[in-house]
């Protein structure tokens, strides 16, 4: 068996790990995981979560809330609140609080792999994740002396993660509508229909979505702006395959040009909680609570339209929907070492920033101590050795995904 998977198979614990989920979607889920080993790895989290316990560093470090699910494809552009843009972690399905090497650990372990995808040499995949970790380590060192946690805003600063944020901000948002809504006759939109990305959903299920968010908006004095025009179900991601998930459009800021897009999807317990060892220090009313109240802390600020909803009995968590070019997708980087380097060493620098946002002040110079010494040379190793055994994982997997069915 399987570090990852020490009870049973890899292909019958993602399996029943999945069980619960939609049938067609997990189908779909176990055909993607199939695709390449940096795609099994960002869609099997719990299994890093299940191998915590042998692959984790001998000083994992001071416990922290953190996101839980750590990789380069998990970070991006988005809107606050205020109507400014942050480059940052966007994604807290998985948040909890667990020790700081968690996270770092497994966001490593990604750049390895994916550096392998992209056809980089080990050495040169070596380099960018040690640059990653240098950045993590020197942020971490920095905020205290000018005791400011960073952030990276738009014009801050230059270079591919700048590129991606100042795009984001000058007009992403209208291309997305353009892109993923249709005119109709009389003037107001209708989100375009596609079986592979947002399907029709049935009318009751999509009258239980419409009331939900109208009824929030009602709640929170936003009836014109939440007013909603069309509900579809939305396919996308990889981990989150086999839950509910809707794209719901409302009126916002005026028909036809200023409507806006929200991303509805189910929120579970996180996965991995069982196996992190830490007491998690607050119960909340649904998951979708805890994910929200995670996001709100982590990031630089919090995102436009975020809140939990409850939708026939089962949470969700909403937010707007952040364009698919906003996403910090570094694979158009490959064939451009310098801009990638560069890349991962802002990443590098996003992490610590969040992690201090997710650590009491108080306990915030013992994490920096941590990262100054040799704990965090050892996340390194630990990095590779969850590379390893994913890439063993995965070669399991794909050999009884393979095979003929009987």
């Amino acid at each position: 068996m399987s570090i990852l998977s020490p009870d049973r198979p890899v292909y019958d614990e993602i399996v029943r790990f999945n069980a619960d989920r939609q049938p067609d979607l997990v189908k779909r889920k176990l055909r993607r995981l199939d695709e390449s080993v940096f795609t099994f790895f960002r869609g099997t989290d719990h299994l890093f979560g299940r191998g915590w316990a042998v692959l984790k560093p001998a000083d994992p470090g001071p416990a922290l809330l953190c996101c839980g699910d750590l990789h380069l494809e998990n970070f991006g552009a988005y809107e606050t609140r205020q109507g400014d843009y942050r480059f940052d972690i966007n994604d807290f399905d998985e948040a909890v609080v667990a020790p700081c090497s968690f996270d770092l650990t497994r966001c490593t372990a990604s750049i390895l792999l994916a550096g392998e995808e992209w056809g980089l040499r080990p050495l040169q995949a070596t380099g960018i994740a040690l640059a990653f970790l240098d950045q993590y380590q020197s942020a971490m060192a920095e905020s205290p002396k000018t005791g400011v946690i960073g952030e990276i805003a738009p014009r801050s600063g230059e270079g591919p993660v700048w590129d991606l944020l100042n795009a984001t901000a000058s007009g992403a948002q209208a291309q997305l509508l353009e892109r993923q809504t249709e005119l109709k006759k009389n003037g107001k939109r209708r989100i375009v229909r596609d079986p592979d990305k947002h399907p029709d959903v049935p009318e009751k299920e999509a009258d239980e979505v419409r009331r939900a968010i109208e009824e929030y908006g009602a709640a929170e004095k936003l009836a014109a702006a939440t007013q909603v025009l069309d509900v579809t179900g939305r396919i996308a991601g990889i981990g989150s395959l086999g839950l509910l998930r809707y794209i719901v459009l409302i009126e916002g800021g005026g028909s036809p040009d200023k409507n806006r897009l929200l991303d509805v999807k189910e929120a579970r317990p996180s996965s991995i909680e069982p196996y992190v060892g830490c007491r998690q220090p607050e119960t909340f009313p649904t998951p979708a609570h805890r994910i929200v109240e995670a996001q709100k802390q982590l990031q630089a600020g919090p995102a436009i339209g975020l809140a939990p909803l409850q939708i026939g009995g089962r949470a969700f968590r909403v937010r707007e929907m952040v364009p698919q070019e906003s996403r910090s997708s570094l694979d158009h980087l490959q064939q451009k070492p310098k801009k990638l380097h560069h890349a991962v060493e802002v990443i590098g620098q996003i992490v610590a920033w969040s992690q201090l946002r997710g650590t009491e002040p108080s306990a915030r110079p013992a994490l920096g101590q941590w990262a100054a010494g040799a704990g965090i040379e050892a996340v390194l190793s630990a990095a590779v050795r969850l590379a390893d055994q994913t890439q063993l994982a995965y070669a399991e997997y794909h050999e009884v995904y393979a095979a003929p069915k009987k």
